[in-house]
């Protein structure tokens, strides 16, 4: 019964393997559309809120709406690089 694990340890990791390198792949390609999108939606969305907020155009502008969406870009790139980091060992 003991000889047995080994054999399903090694099925399991070539089975992890071959599943993840795609996913992983796939991710490392759209890594740089994925940084340049949430840095552009960031950096703009922090500073069209704060030119509408200023500007006062409209009766009631959702400022705390706006600036959350792209703080979470923001997050968003940054749980995108942790789960690089986690799958990617070098």
């Amino acid at each position: 019964m003991a000889s047995v694990y080994p054999a399903l340890s090694a099925s399991a990791r070539l089975t992890w393997k071959v599943v993840s390198f795609p996913v992983i792949a796939s991710l490392l390609l759209l890594k740089p559309i994925v940084d340049f999108l949430c840095g552009f939606l960031l950096i703009g969305g922090l500073v069209a809120a704060i030119a509408f907020e200023l500007s006062a155009v409209g009766p009631r502008f959702p400022f705390l709406l706006i600036a959350g969406m792209a703080l979470g870009f923001g997050l968003f790139a940054m749980l995108y690089q942790l789960v690089l980091m986690v799958l990617v060992r070098d």
